[in-house]
């Protein structure tokens, strides 16, 4: 009896195992008490139904990473606490709190007050492990700051002769190490690229690294895209991590930051946090508030397995209790897909559509299903789609025109080869008329391959800016021997 007891147990976790694993997360602004309010209570249902199949706050966080919880005023005054412990003799508390305020600087945003703190730091972790006798660990942290800003210079004032010299010793040792390429692009172009917070310059960049660990972070000031881990070894081998850049107070909530102003939603996002979590499904919760009527709480089901949404839909705000049933429905639609009258329901009436921005959910007042057939997303059109129909234009005029001369120049040559024909020749009145003809003739093939040339040329040009915007390559990941390229879009 007891084996078959085992035996159902060791099939019962293997049957776990072996369930699609769903998590959830929020998009919009993650500093709104509602969004986050109603985010919780739907993962009461959500976990009702789930069990262990949704991914929790500690698996979450184990995966992502805490948002930070200081300031980057604060984490300064950490690290000069941390260099008062050090003077202080008291070394271990000073390692400690560095190693604190490392973690918490990893999910700040890049800049050049981020990168003093960071340099500052690792300048001094360097001093108290060498104290602590772990000497090459102490190199690694010099290092950290040198292969970054190879120019950077420690300062008489706060570091002793000592450790001025062993810092030049490893500027001249990283000099001559082998370094590995490092290619960044970006779309839109000219984005920010930071690594480990220190502005390289622009995309597209090529950089040559020495062998480590880096942060990179590309974006403008006012939107970064999510940080990638990279590691440049001897063997080449490259690792991606995915981790969140919060800008707001931290919240208890998974929650995705709306860029202020942006019009779509960053499902593409949404896509990339759930294949880093490695779940099958991703449920994205978005609040929305029309300008006139009710709230309304819509949810998406994304498959990250073929990066589409699977289902959609939302529920009316109302006020508990009726409200916390609605949550209920509103959880086994997403889990089930059963529908019921107060969920409103986004309907498909062609195969599932790849991720895009999610449909606002209408009043009660509207059909109670919205019918929808799409494509795929829409392109992101640029400056390329009117310069290239402008352009497309000014070939077809200029086509026409070609043409147009070209008749008047058949006509002119015409008119002048009829005064010569079968050896005749024209009155000595005619002849400046007749020459006239020649000269036109001339003019007019002239333009018309002007008005080709130029018709072509433009035709050309305005239909491939036209055809090709908004069809930017997706983001990829390049590994070979002594390089890696990363391609992406913020």
């Amino acid at each position: 009896m007891r084996h078959w007891f085992l035996a159902a147990v060791v099939l019962a976790g293997v049957s776990a195992e072996a369930a699609p694993r769903t998590a959830w997360v929020a998009v919009g602004d993650c500093r709104d008490p509602d969004l986050l309010r109603q985010a919780h209570a739907f993962e009461a249902k959500l976990e009702e139904r789930l069990g262990p199949q949704l991914i929790g706050e500690a698996q979450f966080q184990a995966r992502v990473g805490p948002p930070p919880t200081h300031s980057l005023e604060e984490v300064r005054r950490q690290v000069a606490t941390a260099e008062n412990l050090f003077y202080n003799d008291r070394v271990s508390d000073a390692l400690k709190l560095l190693d604190q305020t490392l973690g918490e600087l990893e999910r700040l945003p890049p800049g050049a007050e981020r990168w003093k703190t960071f340099s500052d730091a690792q300048l001094i972790r360097g001093m108290a492990l060498y104290t602590s006798r772990r000497r090459e660990a102490s190199d690694d942290a010099f290092r950290a700051v040198l292969r970054i800003d190879p120019r950077h210079v420690m300062s008489a004032d706060g570091f002793s002769p000592f450790f001025r010299q062993r810092f030049e010793k490893l500027r001249k040792e990283l000099d001559r190490a082998r370094r590995y390429r490092l290619s960044v692009q970006s779309t839109p172009s000219a984005a920010g690229v930071f690594i480990d917070g220190f502005l390289l310059g622009h995309a597209p960049l090529s950089l040559e690294l020495p062998a480590g660990s880096y942060q990179v972070v590309l974006g403008k000031p006012e939107a970064f895209s999510f940080p990638h881990a990279v590691t440049l070894r001897d063997d080449t081998a490259l690792r991606v991590d995915l981790a969140f850049e919060q800008s707001v107070p931290p919240s208890r909530a998974p929650c995705l930051q709306q860029p202020t102003g942006g019009k779509d939603t960053p499902l593409g996002n949404a896509l990339k946090l759930g294949l880093l979590l490695e779940v099958d499904t991703l449920v994205v919760l978005r609040l929305d508030r029309p300008a006139a009527g009710p709230s309304w709480l819509s949810a998406a089901v994304l498959d990250t397995r073929t990066a589409q949404r699977t289902r959609e839909g939302g529920i009316q705000l109302r006020a508990p209790p009726a409200g916390t049933d609605d949550l209920g429905e509103l959880a086994r639609f997403v889990v089930t897909g059963e529908r019921s009258e107060r969920v409103v329901v986004v309907e498909r009436t062609a195969s599932p559509a790849p991720l895009a921005a999610p449909l606002p959910l209408g009043p009660p007042t509207q059909a109670p299903a919205v019918q929808l057939t799409q494509a795929g997303p829409a392109p992101n059109r640029t400056w390329k789609t009117p310069t290239g129909i402008a352009l497309t234009a000014v070939g077809a005029i200029s086509l026409g025109l070609g043409a147009v001369f070209q008749v008047k120049a058949s006509d002119s040559a015409s008119k002048f080869n009829q005064a010569y024909a079968n050896g005749s020749a024209p009155l000595p009145g005619q002849v400046a008329t007749i020459d006239q003809y020649r000269s036109d003739a001339q003019t007019q093939q002239t333009l018309a391959y002007v008005g080709w040339g130029v018709g072509a040329v433009a035709l050309g040009t305005g239909l491939w800016l036209w055809l090709s915007d908004g069809k930017p390559p997706p983001a990829t990941i390049v590994a070979g021997p002594g390089s890696v390229a990363v391609a992406g879009r913020f």
